[in-house]
C-alpha cells in the first residue's frame, strides 16, 4: 500500500500549530518545571497545543532539537501506519532449491525474510514452523541433503543503527534487525542450581564453570555477555542452591544465521532429516512452497508502541520504505520518514532520525515536531490503530507504573522515552466533549537521576489533567 502524498497533503493542511497566547494561562505550570533546581543545568524542551484548533497553550525551547529516546516510536509507528496502513502483513517464504527425488531434496532449503519481528516468538514459532513441515510433508520431502538458508538480501545488509554502542549491544533491547528474524533475535540461557554446582542450559558457545553456587538464602545474581563480534557468551555471578532458575536474554551476532539455524532445529525436530547447507550464497531460485504471514500492522503497532519494542520499530522503519520505495537501508528509511511527515504537516527541518527505535544518541526532534505529529494523527484516518497502541497511564506498557492513583490514571495516553540523560513524554490528555490537549516534554543532559526527571515530567502532565478539566465544554 502507498500513501498518496497530494491527498494527505490536503487533508493535514491545517494541522500547522497557532502562535501560542501571550497570557497563557499554564505559563505558572512551565515555570515551575524549568525552575526544578534538579534540572539545573540540563536542556528542557516543551510544547502544549489544543488539538482542537491548533493553539499552542504552552512551549519552551520547542524549536530545538533534543534526544528523543523512545519518543522516536512516535514517530516510526506513525510514518509505517500512513504508508503501510492497519491491515499489512509481514511475509517469509520458505523455497527448494534443487532436485526432488524420491523423498530426498538434493540440495537446500531457502528462508527468504521481509522483515517480520514475530516470526519464531511464542505461538508463531509454533504455526510458522507447522507451516513448513506440512508443506514439506505434502511435497513428499522427507530428507534434505543440504540445509536451511537464510536470504536476508530484501532489506539488506544493515543489522546495527547508526550511532548504537558498542557496550550494549548484547542486551535484548538492542537486538539486531534484517530481512530475517528469529525469537526476537536473542537466545534464551537458563542457569539453575542442580546439585552441588550450577548448570548453564541453552549456550552452546558459553564458557562453563563462571557460575558459583552458593548456600541456600545466598545472593543470587547472574550476569550474561556476548563476546563483542562474536558467538561466545560470558556467564558470571552467584545463584543460591534454593534459587529458581534465571532465564536470561542475550542478542545474536548475526540474525540471518541464527533464523536459519533455528528453523533447521525445528524441522528436524518435527522428524525431518535436514542436513548443512552446501553454500552460504543465497539466489532468486528454487520452488516457493510455503509463506507465513504475521498478524496486522495495527495489532504490531501495540508492542511497538505501548512495551516500547525497538526491534519492532526498527523493522516497520525500514519495511515502510523498502515497500515505498524500493531501498530499506538506514538511509532511505530516514528520508521516506521524512517524506511522510511533511504530508502530515511535519516540518522536518531539523530533524535528525539515526535510527527507527530512538536508541542511537544521533537522533534529533523537536518538541514542536512531536506536537505537530500527533495533532495530525488526532485528526488521521489513522487515529484509532494509534491510539489504542499508546501506553495508558497507571495501566498498560511502559506508563503502568506512573501516574497511579492519580487524575491522570487511566486517562493520559504518552510514549515514554528514556535513555541515559534523556526522559521524554509526549502524548494526549483527553478531554470530554474536545479535542484532546497534545504534549511533548523532552529533558536533555540532566545530572540529577531518571526517577527525579520523570516525576518532575509527571508533575507538569498533572498540571496539564487539571488545566484541561478546568476548561469549559466546548462542543
Amino acid at each position: 500500500m502507498r500513501f498518496s502524498p497530494a491527498i494527505v497533503l490536503l487533508t493535514f493542511a491545517a494541522c500547522a500549530l497557532a502562535p501560542q497566547s501571550t497570557s497563557s494561562p499554564l505559563a505558572p505550570a512551565l515555570a515551575e518545571l524549568a525552575g526544578r533546581p534538579q534540572l539545573a543545568g540540563g536542556r528542557i524542551g516543551v510544547c502544549v497545543v489544543d488539538a482542537a484548533d491548533g493553539v499552542v497553550l504552552a512551549e519552551l525551547s520547542a524549536g530545538n532539537g533534543f534526544a528523543p529516546a523512545s519518543n522516536l516510536k512516535l514517530i516510526s509507528g506513525a510514518v509505517a501506519l500512513v504508508a503501510l496502513g492497519p491491515d499489512y502483513r509481514f511475509t517469509t517464504e520458505l523455497a527448494m532449491h534443487g532436485e526432488l527425488r524420491d523423498g530426498v531434496l538434493h540440495g537446500d532449503l531457502l528462508l527468504r525474510g521481509r522483515g517480520d519481528p514475530t516470526l519464531g516468538v511464542g505461538r508463531g514459532a509454533v504455526e510458522a514452523t507447522q507451516r513448513f513441515v506440512d508443506a514439506l510433508r505434502q511435497r513428499g520431502v522427507q530428507r534434505v541433503t543440504g540445509g536451511v538458508v537464510g536470504d536476508d538480501r530484501w532489506l539488506g545488509a544493515e543489522h546495527l543503527g547508526h550511532g548504537w554502542q558498542w557496550d550494549y549491544l548484547d542486551e535484548d533491547y538492542a537486538a539486531p534487525f534484517g530481512a530475517l528474524c528469529w525469537n526476537g533475535n536473542v537466545q534464551r540461557v537458563v542457569v539453575r542450581a542442580e546439585g552441588a554446582k550450577a548448570r548453564v542450559e541453552g549456550a552452546a558457545a558459553a564458557l562453563p564453570g563462571q557460575v558459583e553456587l552458593v548456600p541456600a538464602g545466598g545472593v543470587t545474581r547472574v550476569v550474561a555477555r556476548r563476546e563483542l563480534g562474536g558467538e561466545r557468551i560470558h556467564i558470571t555471578g552467584t545463584i543460591a542452591a534454593d534459587a529458581k532458575p534465571l532465564t536470561l536474554a542475550v542478542t545474536v551476532p548475526d540474525p540471518t544465521r541464527f533464523a536459519a539455524r533455528e528453523l533447521a532445529a525445528k524441522l528436524r525436530a518435527a522428524g525431518l532429516a535436514i542436513g548443512e547447507p552446501a553454500a552460504s550464497a543465497v539466489s532468486d531460485a528454487g520452488v516457493p512452497i510455503a509463506e507465513w504471514r504475521s498478524p496486522p500492522s495495527a495489532e504490531l503497532l501495540v508492542p511497538l508502541l505501548r512495551d516500547s519494542d525497538n526491534l519492532y520499530a526498527e523493522q516497520f522503519h525500514r519495511v515502510a520504505a523498502r515497500v515505498a520505495t524500493g531501498a530499506g537501508d538506514g538511509a532511505a528509511a530516514s528520508k521516506h520518514a521524512v517524506a511522510v511527515l511533511q504530508t502530515l504537516g511535519v516540518d522536518g527541518a531539523g530533524l535528525v532520525l539515526a535510527d527507527g527505535s530512538g536508541l542511537s544518541r544521533r537522533n534529533l526532534v523537536q518538541p514542536r515536531q512531536l506536537a505537530r505529529l500527533l495533532v495530525a494523527m488526532e485528526r488521521s484516518p489513522q487515529r484509532a490503530a494509534y491510539w489504542a497502541a499508546l501506553p495508558v497511564a497507571g495501566a498498560t506498557g511502559t506508563l503502568r507504573s506512573r501516574f497511579v492513583g492519580t487524575a491522570a490514571a487511566g486517562r493520559v495516553r504518552a510514549k515514554t522515552g528514556t535513555i541515559d540523560r534523556v526522559a521524554c513524554l509526549s502524548g494526549y490528555v483527553p478531554r470530554a466533549n474536545a479535542a484532546p490537549i497534545v504534549f511533548s516534554i523532552m529533558l536533555n543532559d540532566f545530572v540529577c537521576s531518571s526517577a527525579e526527571a520523570r516525576e518532575a515530567i509527571d508533575a507538569f502532565v498533572l498540571q496539564l489533567v487539571a488545566f484541561a478539566d478546568a476548561q469549559p465544554v466546548r462542543r
